[in-house]
């Protein structure tokens, strides 16, 4: 299974994200500033932040359309088009940006988007996935093979990086059965404090590689402008 491209929006003012919405039909579309090489239909998670508030929202969607221009009057970016099945979350999203009051469940620790192979024991076999986020305290794991909530499981997680991989155990702790993706959030039960002090260590690499690539995407669109 192919890993999705993530793409983060972030909005300083909530008003910007409703200037760049419009509805076709049924399905929203957002167009996000992004020098990324998408291609046309390609299926991607889009990250929607607005730091000001440090809220942030999770989408699938479609590239739909793409603009290269780097001039200033037309930053390069993508339409993106998200399914009807988003529509719920898409809703929280506008309604954020209207200034609305919504409920939040809050984690307890931030998650990284990141897409790796993660390894659950499911009916005495190991099934690989691909995990969609991670944090210090768990993971979500997007798969069709849904166990209940509360179901304790073996993980193997194999971040970037890491050729041997992580092994601990985890919970169910939600589940996700409808909409795209699938799939189910497992909160970690560490056996030891070294096990919470090698997943920390893994979420800061993460970090750190996200963090490294954005700079290095900034710079080269600056120096392709540049040259304009």
């Amino acid at each position: 299974m192919a890993a999705r491209k993530t793409i983060t929006a972030r909005f300083g003012k909530k008003e910007n994200l409703l200037a760049d919405f419009t509805r076709s039909g049924p399905r929203g579309v957002l167009f996000i500033e992004t020098g990324r090489p998408l291609e046309l239909a390609e299926q991607v998670l889009v990250v929607i932040e607005f730091p000001a508030e440090q809220r942030s929202f999770r989408l699938q969607g479609k590239v739909i359309a793409r603009r290269r221009s780097a001039r200033e009057s037309l930053p390069p970016g993508a339409h993106v088009e998200f399914p009807a099945e988003e529509n719920r979350t898409l809703q929280l999203v506008l309604d954020h940006a209207q200034g609305k009051e919504i409920d939040f469940i809050d984690r307890r620790g931030k998650r990284m988007p990141c897409s790796f192979v993660v390894s659950y024991r499911s009916d005495e076999d190991f099934v690989s996935e691909f995990a969609e986020d991670i944090g210090e305290g768990g993971t979500f794991i997007r798969t069709e093979n849904i166990s209940e909530v509360g179901t304790e499981v073996e993980c193997r997680l194999k971040p970037p990086g890491y050729l041997m991989g992580l092994k601990l155990k985890g919970r169910v702790a939600w589940v996700k059965k409808t909409g795209r993706p699938k799939g189910m959030g497992v909160e970690f039960i560490f056996a030891s404090e070294r096990q919470r002090k090698k997943v920390r260590e893994v979420v800061k690499k993460l970090v750190a590689e996200h963090t490294r690539k954005v700079k290095k995407k900034v710079k080269l669109i600056r120096e392709e402008d540049r040259f304009r």
